[in-house]
């Protein structure tokens, strides 16, 4: 069966993505609106190998991140800043997953951020589902994600999103469906605010930052459900990757993760900090910056650095607080900087920019034609993180695109599985 053709089964009829912005409509009315490759993308061995270590890793951060949250003032504050009083001293903290975005550059994988939303992980089943059934040995095994999902959740519930997380009801109807559902489980997807929701259980596809712009949202939150993934923003900052490089954590992270995962860690996430922590950055800044103002005088071609709103904001979600300070000149820079400095109210992180690599990828296009582009690459595994399974992957897809540094799903990306070659030899 042609690709295309077997996604269309896959999907069950839900759309995966529903364009936001006219402009970048392209007249599919399939429900398939990205480009297709005719194949899942290969890893060698050794890649495979690293991504599968990348999942214990992270976990074990993710770990270490919660007890220094417990334990210690300092990240304790940091991570509060901004939260409302009702979210704040949290106990209990609750994640199905956890999803590192890798990008591949010629130094091997770069990790910019981890994610916790569900936004992707159903058209990461649903490539999965079509690249497997139509023959490919992708690196996920068929009814992986569903077994995995199924053991950790009640029998009835509710995926519930808001309007802003509309474009992705698609991908959320075909997971209450199709990966929650099942046997005796039987789970639906709505909006909140058109229906109520009686379920007890509901699973979180909406950001909590949302209870000040969305009235349903404040309400559901102050009613009585069990909430999965936990209301827990402070583990959805991306200001968590900054500990690794805060020389006050070094021996924490050292005696608690291993030398392995330490030094895995230290190697694919770059250099990151949160604005105002500055001084306790493990090798400083670049030039022997006091702040991070002193970026904005760098040449543009060493200021290789982005900007980036942590987290529980309308602005720090789908790249929307992302500023790529070498794209700048000097005063843009500077004005971004200063901005987030002044920001009392909300975290800011910079991270050293890591250049995705060029790979060559092939797409058919709307005349059934293949077409290749030389992209740039983001791997998504998601890896468990409740019970026995933590840090197994059990979902995983590839976004390529070509022409740009924000690498996401769009109609202009291409989207697949992941397969791997056990004996092929390194090709990037």
């Amino acid at each position: 069966m042609d690709i295309r053709e077997r996604l269309k089964v896959e999907t069950h009829g839900y759309s995966m993505y529903d364009v936001r912005r006219e402009e970048y409509k392209n007249g599919n009315t399939d429900g398939i609106n990205f480009r297709v490759s005719p194949m899942p993308f290969k890893l060698n061995n050794k890649q495979k190998i690293e991504i599968e270590q990348i999942g214990k890793a992270i976990c074990s951060y993710m770990d270490c991140c919660i007890e220094l949250y417990k334990n210690n003032e300092i990240v304790h504050e940091l991570l509060d800043r901004g939260k409302p009083k009702n979210l704040k001293n949290v106990e209990e903290i609750k994640y199905l997953f956890l999803r590192p975005d890798l990008i591949l550059t010629d130094d091997g994988f770069g990790l910019c951020e981890i994610e916790t939303s569900p936004f992707g992980l159903g058209l990461a089943e649903v490539l999965n589902r079509a690249y497997g059934n139509e023959g490919h040995e992708t690196i996920i095994h068929q009814n992986q994600l569903k077994n995995y999902i199924q053991s950790k959740i009640e029998n009835t519930g509710t995926i519930a999103y808001s309007d802003k997380v509309k474009a992705f009801s698609g991908q959320l109807k075909f997971m209450a469906n199709q990966v929650f559902s099942g046997e005796i489980k039987t789970w639906d997807a709505t909006e909140v605010g058109i229906k109520e929701i009686k379920n007890k259980q509901i699973y979180r596809a909406f950001y909590l930052n949302e209870q000040y712009s969305n009235p349903n949202i404040a309400e559901l939150l102050n009613s009585s459900h069990i909430y999965l993934p936990t209301s827990t923003p402070q583990f959805e900052e991306k200001a968590l990757l900054s500990f690794i490089w805060d020389n006050r954590y070094t021996k924490f992270f050292q005696e608690n993760l291993g030398k392995q995962e330490f030094e895995l860690l230290r190697k694919i996430i770059p250099k990151t900090w949160i604005i105002g922590e500055e001084k306790y950055v493990e090798g400083g800044l670049p030039n022997k910056g006091g702040d991070s103002l002193s970026l904005a005088y760098l040449s543009k071609s060493n200021r290789k650095y982005v900007l980036k709103q942590s987290g529980f904001s309308l602005y720090s979600s789908w790249g929307e607080g992302v500023k790529f300070l070498h794209k700048m000149g000097q005063g843009k820079a500077l004005e971004n900087l200063k901005l987030a400095l002044n920001d009392k109210e909300h975290l800011y992180i910079v991270q050293e920019f890591k250049q995705g690599k060029n790979i060559p990828m092939t797409f058919i296009n709307e005349t059934n034609e293949y077409q290749k582009i030389n992209a740039k690459i983001r791997i998504t595994p998601y890896y468990a993180y409740m019970g026995a399974e933590k840090g197994k992957l059990i979902a995983a897809k590839v976004t390529g695109c070509e022409n740009t540094e924000y690498i996401h799903a769009s109609t202009a990306s291409i989207n697949t599985a992941v397969a791997y070659e056990k004996n092929e030899p390194e090709r990037y």
